[in-house]
């Protein structure tokens, strides 16, 4: 049997794919699998302190720190706009 660990991860690579999808109807269904995964590492072994509450909290958390490429990419497009002001948000 998976850990609950293992379920939280797999859950948590869903609800990205989700927030990615263009599809409204694709991801839902990825974030109705991702949380039948929650409640799954709930269940699991060893996962018996762990509540759904905190299990979306701890994801929320993940999803809001900014990762290396997302601020090489930032930083690389506000200086394009700077360079460039035709370039910028339309």
């Amino acid at each position: 049997m998976p850990s609950a660990r293992y379920y939280r991860e797999q859950a948590q690579l869903l609800m990205s794919w989700a927030l990615a999808a263009s599809d409204p109807d694709h991801a839902t269904q990825l974030a109705a699998r991702a949380m039948e995964l929650l409640q799954r590492s709930m269940t699991a072994e060893g996962s018996q302190g762990l509540d759904l509450d905190q299990a979306i909290m701890e994801f929320n958390n993940e999803q809001m720190r900014p990762r290396p490429v997302q601020q090489q990419q930032q930083r690389q497009q506000a200086q394009a706009n700077q360079d460039d002001p035709t370039k910028g948000s339309s």
